[in-house]
């Protein structure tokens, strides 16, 4: 899969967002369409469709929440024989103002100690304006579902070759080494 930038873009503009939620059901037109299958290297493209909701969260920031039903035909990695793919991704994602007051400050310690926890929640993103893309979002969501080895129904790959170590060893002791052959080439030109 190629790195491109987002094939979708779907600036949401906050000015509309208010206490309540917003719902949006969003389709490709055709020419994003082509450009998804051109960036994620499909086959085709038959179904796509993001349920997304768009709310206010803690003040300043907002939270959207969605899911993705789409169908896709990717080339087989083995036999490049189309393969069908259901991809259904739902997702949460934060985001807060790049100049939010809420962030603190680091110290130098804060640059040497790392902790990850993988079951915690992704921290909040950062946009900046009065707008945010949720095509690139959608779009984030979508690679992720996407199977990076497609492979057709009934198609075997082969094992990968496991040298023997045993083997290995026997074949070093049959082979001459480079240094023998020099000493021979030496011993021929004194004769």
């Amino acid at each position: 899969m190629s790195i491109a930038p987002y094939p979708w873009h779907y600036p949401f503009s906050l000015a509309k967002l208010g206490e309540k939620p917003i719902r949006l059901t969003l389709e490709l037109d055709e020419a994003t369409r082509e450009q998804f299958k051109k960036t994620y290297e499909l086959l085709e493209l038959p179904v796509f469709k993001a349920d997304v909701e768009v709310r206010r969260w803690r003040k300043a920031g907002v939270a959207v929440k969605g899911n993705i039903i789409a169908e896709t035909v990717q080339s087989c990695v083995v036999s490049l024989q189309p393969v069908t793919t259901q991809i259904e991704e739902s997702f949460e994602r934060t985001f807060l103002p790049e100049d939010d007051g809420s962030k603190r400050r680091k110290s130098s310690q804060d640059d040497l100690d790392i902790e990850v926890d993988f079951e915690a929640e992704d921290p909040p993103e950062s946009f900046s304006g009065q707008q945010i893309d949720l095509g690139a979002v959608i779009c984030e969501q979508f690679a992720l579902g996407l199977d990076l080895y497609p492979k057709a129904e009934g198609v075997e790959v082969e094992e990968a070759y496991q040298p023997n170590p045993e083997e290995e060893e026997a074949e070093d002791e049959r082979e001459p080494s480079p240094f023998a052959a020099l000493e021979a080439l030496k011993k021929d030109l004194k004769n």
